[in-house]
């Protein structure tokens, strides 16, 4: 069971994978060397007077061109072959991160004695398998569309698990405490007549815990709810995915896909706008 801190989100959003396309591109060798080497050329040759001022610079403004025209052709011609390289990266960190948490989750929360949560476990993997087959039947996986619906569809299951990592957190922190019977004795020290100074200690110390209790209680239901929006969330995107190829659909193609996209967004900027875990789960892919 680890608890880090500062995970990185896997952002599988367009505008992340064209900045990646573009940071790709920009460190190309191609696009590198070309203006390196031609500037550095021109001013060695300008300064020992191998050459005259025009024709260095024209070395230079080559070397320069050659890059950008490098640049150009890569972002404008193939960028949509660096972006599935971004998704195709972020998927295979993906994929790690499952292997590695998914087993460990539910073997710690069958051990807390939370069986909503071993069930979600379970359930996050089924429904994402679900809904990589219908999309499968409905994209090409080649597509950028197939990418990013899929990649919206991980951070989903991302978030999920990282609220179980939570939940598996809050679950330990209380799992020595007894609600019952703190509440039994503090109605006993509550109903004594003439209360010590170790009586109203041990009150104020019982009623503490029972706050703590209560309060990671209510945050575990909010947390395993929350999973469960994700889940149904996770139906209705493949729901709205089968009516593509349905002559009979009132929607265009393209407006399914915003719906289903819409979905899966939402859920993930719903999920990013909760209190932040304190578990880093990309930290342990780094031990």
């Amino acid at each position: 069971m680890n608890s880090d801190t500062g995970s990185p989100q896997l952002d599988f959003s367009e505008r992340a994978a064209r900045r990646a396309a573009f940071f790709d591109i920009v460190q190309h060798p191609l696009t590198l060397w070309p203006p390196a080497v031609g500037t550095a050329t021109a001013v060695g040759f300008a300064l020992f007077g191998i050459a005259s001022g025009p024709f260095s610079a024209a070395i230079a403004v080559g070397g320069i061109g050659v890059g950008v025209a490098n640049w150009a052709y890569r972002f404008y011609g193939r960028g949509d072959a660096y972006m599935q390289k971004h998704y195709a990266d972020l998927h295979e960190q993906f994929e790690k991160l499952k292997r590695q948490k998914t087993a460990e989750l539910a073997a710690d929360l069958k051990k807390l004695g939370c069986k909503q949560g071993e069930t979600q476990v379970a359930q996050f993997e089924d429904k994402f398998q679900n809904l990589l087959a219908v999309f499968r039947r409905v994209l090409s996986e080649n597509e950028l569309t197939f990418s990013r619906v899929m990649g919206t569809a991980e951070q989903v299951y991302r978030s999920g698990l990282e609220n179980l990592e939570r939940v598996v957190t809050l679950l330990l922190n209380v799992k020595d405490m007894d609600r019952q019977d703190i509440t039994e004795r503090i109605a006993v020290l509550q109903q004594k007549p003439a209360r010590t100074h170790a009586d109203d200690t041990s009150l104020k110390a019982l009623q503490d815990q029972a706050g703590v209790f209560d309060q990671t209680a209510q945050e575990v239901d909010e947390l395993l709810a929350g999973n469960e929006e994700a889940l149904a969330t996770m139906d209705k995107a493949g729901n709205a995915a089968i009516r593509i190829k349905d002559r009979s659909a009132s929607q265009t193609p393209r407006e399914i896909m915003a719906e289903a996209m819409g979905l899966l967004d939402q859920m993930v900027v719903r999920a990013n706008n909760r209190q932040v875990p304190a578990i880093s789960l990309e930290q342990d892919l780094k031990k």
